[in-house]
């Protein structure tokens, strides 16, 4: 009778040190991610309406100066912000009309925990006018991280680079 109290006692202990943390705690989390993805989503949807209207420091203040910025192009190294910024200013000056259309916004998640980081990521398509008449359509996504200023710090973009050099080349 001894050893099943003994038992019992050590299985109790076991399940109550096994207890998941409670429902209180786990949305306090979930909702503290929700509120820094929101506040870094606003950060993104400035930098596209920027980018839309090629208002080329309304753009760059939405990028820390240490960020990092991963482009599209074949062969290319990480650029800095300086790079991002003059790489959107090519386009300006090559494309008008410049818009995203059926964008998706969606949360980033953490890649060891798979938890909500606060990171954004988007899908969409960018279709503008080249300045040779050539109209384009730009199947495009990328991903952002964030300081705690709620300014990226690291982009990632992913598109058809060559596709879009080649449409536009002169025939």
């Amino acid at each position: 009778m001894k050893k099943l109290h003994v038992c019992l006692i050590a299985l109790l202990s076991m399940i109550a040190c096994n207890q998941k943390p409670s429902m209180e705690n786990a949305d306090k989390k979930d909702s503290d991610a929700k509120a820094k993805y929101e506040k870094n989503l606003a950060t993104v949807k400035a930098s596209v309406v920027a980018f839309e209207n090629k208002q080329a420091d309304a753009f760059a203040a939405t990028l820390a100066d240490s960020a990092v910025w991963v482009p599209a192009v074949y062969g290319t190294v990480p650029g800095k912000k300086a790079d991002y910024c003059n790489d959107s200013k090519w386009y300006w000056d090559n494309f008008d009309s410049i818009q995203l259309i059926n964008a998706a916004y969606l949360p980033g998640l953490d890649s060891l925990t798979h938890e909500f980081d606060g990171s954004v990521r988007y899908y969409g398509t960018w279709i503008s006018k080249h300045k040779s008449g050539v109209k384009t359509s730009l199947n495009y996504y990328a991903t952002f991280d964030f300081n705690k200023d709620n300014k990226i710090v690291y982009a990632a973009e992913f598109y058809d680079a060559g596709g879009l050099m080649n449409a536009i080349k002169a025939k």
